[in-house]
């Protein structure tokens, strides 16, 4: 399953948030190949695939999860004025 495109996160996108919004998106069925990225590779790679306006990704990391490969992506996004 390929990376989304795009990301779309309601909590900062309305313009209504007043201090940094912290926000969570929990990624099933990434690519095997990111697990052989680094750290800032796998970063740059979804700050890229889910980038939009007044955002941007702080942190990725590997979590475990009920699904075939055992693992997920937890993608940490701010808001930034």
């Amino acid at each position: 399953m390929a990376l989304p495109k795009t990301h779309h996160c309601s909590s900062c996108s309305d313009g209504g948030a007043q201090e940094e919004v912290i926000h969570e998106d929990l990624v099933v069925g990434a690519p095997l190949s990111m697990e052989d990225l680094t750290e800032a590779q796998r970063l740059d790679r979804f700050a890229r695939k889910y980038a939009h306006d007044g955002c941007e990704v702080r942190e990725v990391r590997r979590v475990p999860h009920d699904c075939l490969s055992g693992y997920a992506w937890s993608v940490l996004f701010v808001e930034s004025s």
